[in-house]
């Protein structure tokens, strides 16, 4: 089975850092976005997996079939994008597979960007605000799938998890208790979701999901031999 793993900014409000600022989701209209699922929409997926907690897939699938639906949701890339590449895939349902509960306050990264290692985690942060600034370079041009494409580039990915293994090298144990017991955690529970919801009959998955995740659930799916992913970046049709 072949997966297209798509790694995306956060359109709608949220404290990720992968999220562009309000000016920069401005840019981009209803146009760019029906181009982008239109490009996703060649690899000819049977299902579409998307950032939308795993218990609630029910309630998304309630509004995926809805007439209405809430501004404030429609401004989320799980509207924008996976609706848009489901509906014009024609699929009778798109896939909820997050996890994605508070950890516990002991183990919150908040604890480490307040605390004794405060200065050394800025610092590991800083690839990431970098990277956040060639987005917003690329975004004035109005290319919508040169931006995924970065995203989802081998440099992106690499430099993003970079982040992650040096967190768990800070002198400061929550850092690395966020990583093992939270970060790892998550993403494994989502390849389970993922696993879980594969259809029998499907070939070929789309997986819409925050870029940061990029890295591990190519990992963490490719473990499974009968799985091939394919980062969005790599791929042509």
């Amino acid at each position: 089975m072949e997966i297209l793993l798509v790694g995306t900014i956060h359109l709608g409000e949220t404290p990720d850092i992968h999220t562009l600022a309000e000016d920069d989701k401005k840019k981009y209209s209803d146009v760019h976005f029906k181009q982008l699922a239109a490009d996703i929409a060649k690899f000819q997926a049977d299902q579409v997996f998307v950032e939308y907690p795993f218990e609630l897939h029910k309630q998304l699938n309630a509004i995926y079939h809805s007439a209405e639906v809430n501004e404030d949701f429609k401004e989320n890339e799980v509207y924008q994008i996976g609706f848009r590449l489901a509906k014009m895939l024609r699929h009778d349902a798109i896939y909820a597979v997050d996890w994605h509960e508070e950890p516990e306050e002991s183990i919150n990264l908040g604890l480490v960007a307040a605390g004794k290692s405060k200065a050394e985690y800025e610092e590991i942060m800083e690839p990431i605000k970098a990277g956040m600034k060639t987005l917003s370079s690329i975004i004035q041009q109005y290319d919508i799938i040169k931006l995924y494409k970065y995203i989802n580039s081998r440099e992106y990915i690499l430099n993003d998890h970079k982040v992650y293994l040096d967190l768990m090298q800070l002198g400061d144990e929550t850092a690395f208790e966020w990583v093992s017991k939270y970060w790892y955690y998550r993403n494994l529970r989502i390849v389970r979701n993922i696993k879980r919801s594969i259809r029998p009959e499907t070939k070929r998955a789309v997986i819409l999901y925050g870029g940061g995740h990029n890295y591990l659930l190519k990992q963490l799916l490719e473990d499974d031999q009968s799985l091939k992913v394919i980062h969005y970046g790599d791929w042509s049709e």
